[in-house]
């Protein structure tokens, strides 16, 4: 079993550096697999990387908030492996890339600084979204070579595989797999997840739902206090309407260059108040708790194609980035949250600026489907360098190849083989 973590660098960019940045960070995504600075496809444990350069801006009361730069991960844990490999395969892209950031320092390259540089400047994003648990780059990538290789023998031997029943026809599968020595990781399931670690994760749920359980009355007049100030505020918040830039969706359009995959990154100014921010960010964490539970297998929030997302709140609780990696283009990504996640999302995005007008922060929102894709395509960002491991796989191939690979292992019956037959 394979955990996964969400590294997240953000930085303020020097006077007069963005340019400069911006130049670099183009020579990165000419090749990112291979280019010479950040060589992406080196990393045994980075399912998805990408960079962005945030222009200049204002918050709600005119603020200035300087130009920024992130970087963020998806990796598979340990963290101090994920640091080893950017140190060994990307430190000095790494080291230029920060040079050009507030709190780093211009010079020769050293390992220790930028390990540590790395290690303080993690960004802990209050909603971390998996997907595709449990499984690491590695696995993931051998998977698909498993599948392929069994199709393979199952289209050079179709003669003589049609005429047999599905229980001989797995056997025959099964013993092609286990002779090949070119698919040796595959003689062994995928570990299952230890038992203390499955007991605490189910133990920590219970304690949670028996907590609202005894304190249920207070629970209850909790959120009847909430609404009434929910109400209000909503009631005195003032409607803004956002435009669609057609030059800026153009170039959004332009740069989803993944036919499978793509990623959506999005950032706004929050409404201000102490009230939201407290209430989003108390949703945030409740629904960084609860996805392991009920968001699982990429349905985030129903959406069944999100390899992982994550939400970050910035620049001390006056703006929030959302990041994410799905299956398809942004057009149909968006109908998603419309038609099928409407309420959930609602709850987080009302608390931006510019979203349509809600009713106790769920009612209403992204229903307003003209209003919510002015919206999402105003607060849309263009990434400036993104890294897929595996761009040809979709959450529903990984969860595919995965039962594939489970099937060759145990007993089955003739029902259960023809079911398992059915996924190649």
């Amino acid at each position: 079993m394979t955990l996964h973590g969400a590294l997240s660098i953000i930085l303020n960019i020097k006077p007069g550096k963005k340019e400069s940045l911006e130049r670099l960070l183009q020579e990165i995504d000419k090749d990112v697999n291979q280019n010479s600075l950040i060589p992406f496809s080196k990393f045994s444990d980075i399912h998805f990387a990408r960079f962005i350069v945030l222009d200049k801006s204002h918050d709600v009361n005119g603020n200035p908030i300087q130009e920024r730069l992130i970087f963020t991960t998806n990796h598979d844990l340990p963290f101090d492996k994920h640091l080893n490999e950017l140190i060994q395969f990307g430190g000095n892209g790494l080291w230029k890339v920060f040079s050009m950031c507030d709190n780093f320092i211009e010079g020769e390259y050293d390992e220790l600084i930028l390990r540590k540089f790395i290690t303080e400047n993690n960004y802990k994003a209050e909603t971390f979204y998996v997907g595709v648990g449990d499984r690491s780059v590695t696995e993931i990538k051998e998977e698909n070579i498993l599948r392929k290789e069994i199709e393979k023998f199952i289209d050079d031997n179709r003669d003589n595989l049609i005429m047999k029943d599905e229980i001989e026809l797995r056997k025959d599968i099964q013993n092609f797999v286990f002779k090949n020595k070119e698919l040796e990781f595959a003689k062994i399931p995928v570990p299952e997840p230890p038992s203390d670690w499955t007991f605490m994760k189910i133990a920590k749920l219970i304690l949670v739902i028996f907590g609202v359980i005894v304190f249920l009355p207070l629970v209850i007049l909790f959120l009847f206090i909430w609404m009434i100030i929910v109400l209000i505020i909503e009631s005195n918040t003032k409607d803004e309407k956002c435009f669609i830039d057609r030059e800026h969706v153009r170039e959004l359009l332009n740069n989803e260059n993944g036919i499978v995959q793509n990623q959506f990154s999005a950032y706004g100014n929050l409404k201000p108040g102490f009230f939201r921010l407290t209430t989003l960010k108390f949703i945030l964490a409740l629904t960084d708790f609860l996805a392991p539970y009920i968001f699982s297998k990429g349905r985030l929030s129903g959406i069944p194609t999100v390899h992982f997302a994550r939400w970050i709140i910035l620049s001390e609780g006056r703006q929030m980035i959302f990041l994410s990696n799905y299956d398809g283009n942004s057009e149909g990504y968006l109908r998603d949250f419309i038609n099928i996640a409407a309420k959930q999302l609602t709850l987080i995005f009302t608390h931006v600026v510019g979203y349509p007008k809600t009713r106790l922060m769920i009612f209403g929102g992204a229903k307003d489907a003209k209003g919510f894709m002015e919206w999402a395509r105003q607060n849309q960002l263009i990434t400036n360098v993104w890294f897929n491991a595996y761009p040809d796989l979709s959450v529903k191939n990984i969860f595919r190849n995965s039962k594939i690979r489970n099937g060759l292992y145990g007993e089955m019956n003739e029902i259960q083989a023809g079911n398992w037959l059915k996924l190649f």
